[in-house]
């Protein structure tokens, strides 16, 4: 019964990471395990990785939050790329 109540729960914050509008996130994976909610994924801002734990602390208040995403790094916009 636990693990339906895990999985509920794991449902409930992955569909608040991707409508609440600090984090509009649908394709992190969410997991509860012993009372704890295991959040991965890539973000593209440090912000919206911080957003993260707010939301999950917001819709499971008595959960611990173990947010493993991460912030995609992308390369410094220098000389156009030339193609042909």
């Amino acid at each position: 019964m636990a693990e339906r109540t895990d999985d509920y729960i794991a449902a409930h914050v992955q569909e608040a990471l991707a409508r609440d509008p600090r984090v509009n996130e649908p394709e992190l994976e969410v997991q509860v395990v012993n009372r704890r909610v295991f959040v991965t994924g890539v973000v593209p801002t440090n912000e919206r990785r911080e957003a993260i734990e707010a939301v999950v602390r917001d819709v499971s208040p008595n959960f611990d939050v173990e947010n493993q995403t991460t912030v995609a790094r992308y390369p410094e916009a220098g000389e156009p790329e030339r193609v042909g």
